[in-house]
């Protein structure tokens, strides 16, 4: 049978001792020439590699012991179960070793709830997307059917084309906005930080949306309290502020007025968009960022409700954040943004 490492340790032992025990006293005795002397000797001894054993014994017990808590410990990053093997208290390698492990469990955790959320996201993604697409395809469908029947008058070939040019549009511009938020969901865009004038970059969203605001004669008013240089990406910005104004004019009645304004808030800079097209409703602030939500008094707009939520996903891309805020004619969203090193 093999024997185990303290085995031999204690077989070597043994047979030192066995030696130096009986040659020892020998020696002393034919020096001495006294019993006693090499009695004592003896004992002496044989006290020591007594002591010696147990000394053995007790480090071998202590690493038996050691190497199970270091599987248990083992067991507990394996399960990733953030539980506490060593006792916290003591400084020692093995705590030390303990902390470590029980840091890389969270960061482990962490990282699972993250892909884990990200899977839901995703599946999120392609049920929206599905149910987006439904009625433009649908739509395609059934009028490209109908604009194969030759007895078509010419009004009702104009109104079935007219139905399959917006089904494509719609199509388009769900593809787009699609592609817009997959790319910034899954990190595929990387931001063009810059420290650039954020007065200007609110400007080119507003020379996007200047012609559906005249369109409507919706008046857009602009003001700002001073020339704000910030460090931020000046297209997507652009994109999340143009979304802001679109959807405010979008909602506007006849002649109705949208304000745009630029200010610092102390460590900040805020955009803030207000419209007159009434407070929305409690119950649907919470809703308004979410992906494809559209609210009671968008059922009669075009749209999919998604320029708000892109808005607030290029926003947070940045590190800032977006807020909602109730105003005596309607409402105001705010892009805020921070002002590294302000003054």
């Amino acid at each position: 049978m093999k024997q185990s490492h303290f085995q031999k340790k204690v077989y070597g032992i043994f047979m030192v001792s066995f030696l130096v025990t009986i040659t020892v006293p020998v020696i002393l005795y034919g020096v001495t020439k006294s019993l006693l002397v090499s009695g004592i000797a003896s004992a002496g001894l044989l006290s020591c590699f007594g002591l010696t054993l147990l000394l053995h014994y007790m480090e071998d017990v202590h690493t038996r012991e050691l190497v199970l808590e270091l599987s248990r410990l083992m067991d507990t990053l394996l399960e990733l179960e953030e539980k506490e093997v060593f006792p916290d208290s003591e400084d020692t390698i093995v705590s030390k070793l303990q902390s470590r492990v029980l840091k890389l469990i969270r960061i482990l955790r962490q990282k699972n709830r993250q892909s884990w959320q990200e899977q839901e996201n995703m599946k999120s993604l392609i049920s929206d997307i599905s149910h987006q697409l439904k009625t433009p395809l649908s739509n395609l469908k059934m009028y490209s059917e109908f604009l194969e029947q030759e007895n078509l008058s010419e009004i009702q070939r104009k109104q079935y084309t007219d139905i399959v040019c917006a089904s494509v549009e719609r199509l388009e511009f769900l593809a787009e906005n699609m592609i817009k938020i997959s790319r910034l969901e899954s990190g595929l865009i990387h931001l063009a930080m810059e420290e650039q004038s954020l007065n200007e970059t609110v400007l080119k969203a507003v020379k996007d949306v200047y012609p559906k605001a005249k369109q409507k004669n919706v008046e857009l008013v602009y003001k700002e309290d001073s020339h704000i240089f910030i460090c931020h990406d000046r297209n997507w910005t652009a994109e999340a502020v143009f979304n802001l104004l679109e959807n405010a004019v979008k909602y506007s009645c006849q002649g109705g007025q949208v304000i745009l304004r630029v200010r610092k808030l102390g460590m900040f800079a805020e955009v803030s968009v207000e419209d007159e097209n009434g407070p929305i409703k409690e119950e649907e602030r919470t809703k308004v960022f979410s992906r494809f939500y559209r609210g009671e008094n968008s059922r009669n707009q075009e749209g999919i409700g998604i320029g708000l939520y892109l808005a607030r996903e290029i926003v947070m891309k940045q590190k800032g954040y977006m807020k909602l805020t109730m105003t005596e004619k309607g409402n105001q969203f705010s892009i805020v943004l921070y002002r590294d090193g302000a003054q």
